[in-house]
């Protein structure tokens, strides 16, 4: 189990790298040692939002994703380590009961860690994304993160030569 400090208040900003327009969560409602869950407003400022229908559903991957880079940006801020994006390897088992995330809908995403290979950078998530209580969409979700994702994407290039 990851021990981390709890009661921190952490805005996605500070946990995502990524620039404005690429993060699609809104805000951490909360965080434990081994999850996060974060939620979404559903409305014309949503990226990818399409008038009349709202987000489409295979959005909700990266909603799931991005969840769990907000997990990760926590355990590397509290251990004093640079935030860096993770790489999204796979994903089993995604289910979403609709089609669309409909306008005024107030999602909520959860991450749970249900494994890490600290060796290798690895690990497994169960995802889940509800609108009040009822669940909307589930996945298991795997996700790389290497201890400096640059260095890791140049040998990768280097080695492709």
């Amino acid at each position: 189990m990851t021990m981390l400090a709890l009661g921190h208040a952490y805005t996605i900003a500070e946990l995502l790298p990524h620039g404005p327009g690429f993060t699609l969560l809104d805000s951490l409602l909360d965080y434990g040692h081994e999850h996060a869950s974060c939620s979404i407003d559903i409305g014309p400022q949503t990226p990818f939002f399409e008038a009349g229908r709202g987000v489409p559903n295979w959005v909700g991957i990266e909603y799931m994703a991005q969840a769990i880079g907000v997990y990760a940006g926590i355990v590397r801020r509290q251990a004093g380590q640079h935030i860096e994006i993770g790489l999204l390897l796979g994903t089993r088992r995604y289910r979403c009961e609709q089609a669309w995330f409909t306008p005024g809908s107030r999602l909520v995403v959860r991450a749970d860690q249900l494994v890490r290979d600290a060796a290798s950078g690895v690990a497994a998530f169960r995802c889940q994304l509800h609108d009040g209580e009822r669940e909307l969409a589930q996945a298991e979700i795997k996700a790389f993160q290497p201890d400096n994702v640059r260095a890791y994407l140049q040998s990768l290039a280097e080695g492709a030569l």
